[in-house]
């Protein structure tokens, strides 16, 4: 053989080689491999909500529970919905009747939020927003809470050309946060590539009460993003990888250190911890049914959400709590718990589930 010929043969061969492993990654990002079998141990009820509950956050101190809904069907056909917004409803009501709260800017479609604590036991919600016009900000409001009925009050708004395309939040206090873009192009092609081809160009971003600053890249759609009580860790879930990893945080610079991952069977959505440490991750096993939902509600997609177990702060193991085939909800993208009670949201549904476990 010709060593031109030969050498045409290996290149072609290095090529097929390297497309059928790049198919294979994006199959199995996708979980055409993976097997869903519907499981709960406990009971779960419909609460009717705006479109696209995608986001829940508990405030145990308040006993209130916090909502974020776009409507992402009315937004891709270019008429956001009227009903975008924050909902807020009681831990202590047996059926749940989510309100939505006003003081939010007049162009407002929120999507991932986040709360916290402040030394003086103020309220702080941050709220990531899609606005109209294409670009992105973070809402920061102070929650005052009186006769357990919440009012919010805008303290102002961070924008800027690093938040590319904005997902989830991880508020540290009033005026710092971490954010995480879901894809590291702004235009529809790049995203489709970063899809298509489970490419690592995304980001987490800290704000440091001036500026942005990017803490962490190389990430395949990290939708997920939550602070450990304490703060030393964060956790960041990503969709493509399908894994959650525990960063230890610098405290005064906010520079992230990988401390270990987890992987998780299933395309990885928001993050939650609870009142007792234990880590919550809302996640869909299925993307190409997922993708189904999107273009027709009928055909919702499976949801899963996963415990994650910890070991001085490192991700362990991870149990599917609760797994079903999109009868109860479709894609579900939140498992946000209080006791023996979770909340399941999604971005496509258009109510959350509450759901009681038996252990």
């Amino acid at each position: 053989m010709k060593p031109v010929a030969r050498a045409a043969i290996t290149a072609g061969s290095v090529v097929l080689v390297g497309l059928l492993a790049l198919g294979a990654r994006t199959l199995t990002a996708y979980g055409v491999f993976t097997d869903v079998t519907p499981e709960f141990a406990g009971t779960c009820k419909p609460i009717p909500t705006a479109n696209g509950p995608e986001d829940i956050a508990i405030d145990e101190p308040s006993g209130l529970v916090f909502i974020s809904a776009l409507d992402r069907r009315a937004k891709v056909a270019g008429h956001p919905s009227k009903h975008d917004g924050l909902y807020v409803f009681k831990l202590a009501d047996a059926t749940p009747h989510p309100v939505k709260l006003a003081g939010t800017p007049s162009d407002f479609h929120p999507h991932g939020i986040s709360l916290v604590r402040t030394p003086d036991g103020g309220l702080t919600l941050m709220a990531i927003n899609h606005l109209s016009d294409g670009t992105h900000s973070i809402e920061i409001f102070d929650v005052a809470v009186k006769n357990g009925e919440a009012k919010l009050t805008s303290v102002g708004n961070i924008a800027g050309e690093q938040l590319v395309s904005p997902n989830a939040i991880a508020a540290l206090d009033r005026d710092r946060f971490y954010v995480v873009n879901d894809h590291g192009s702004t235009t529809d092609l790049g995203r489709s590539l970063d899809d298509y081809f489970v490419l690592p160009r995304a980001n987490v971003l800290y704000f440091n009460g001036t500026l942005f600053r990017e803490v962490a890249r190389g990430l395949a759609f990290p939708s997920g993003v939550v602070l450990s009580p304490d703060q030393k860790f964060l956790y960041v879930g990503e969709a493509w990888n399908r894994r959650v990893t525990a960063f230890n945080r610098q405290p005064l610079s906010g520079t992230l250190d990988e401390a270990g991952s987890v992987a998780i069977p299933a395309n990885v959505d928001n993050l939650r911890m609870d009142a007792k440490g234990q880590l919550w991750a809302g996640a869909r096993p299925k993307a190409l049914a997922q993708a189904a939902f999107r273009a027709d509600p009928n055909q919702p997609a499976p949801s899963q959400v996963f415990r994650i177990a910890l070991a001085n702060g490192i991700p362990q193991s991870a149990t599917a709590v609760y797994t079903d085939l999109g009868h109860g909800i479709g894609g579900a993208s939140v498992g946000a718990v209080s006791g023996h009670r979770m909340f399941i949201g999604s971005p496509l549904d258009n109510h959350i589930l509450d759901c009681t476990m038996d252990h």
